[in-house]
């Protein structure tokens, strides 16, 4: 069976690469936003706002795994606490 240990260690591993994802897309979200107040009128706004929804739809995907992940982390820290 695998030890808790190594898969507390993984879900740790797996919250700090679903934090680092939503970073990124919240500061390209950021730029998108940024470069449309400067420039959108250049562009279909249709357009833009499909992109700028497609773009919160990868987030609130990341963010609902990053949810998952912290409560598998926090029923696992549970388990490891009575075995100590």
């Amino acid at each position: 069976m695998e030890d808790l240990n190594d898969r507390y260690n993984r879900l740790v591993e797996k919250e700090d690469r679903l934090v680092a994802e939503i970073e990124t897309i919240e500061a390209y979200l950021d730029g998108m936003l940024g470069y449309t107040h400067k420039h959108g009128d250049r562009y279909q706004m249709t357009m833009i706002e499909d992109i700028l929804n497609a773009i919160h739809a990868v987030e609130s995907d990341r963010r609902q795994h990053l949810l998952n992940v912290r409560f598998e982390k926090a029923l696992l820290s549970c388990r490891l606490q009575k075995q100590i």
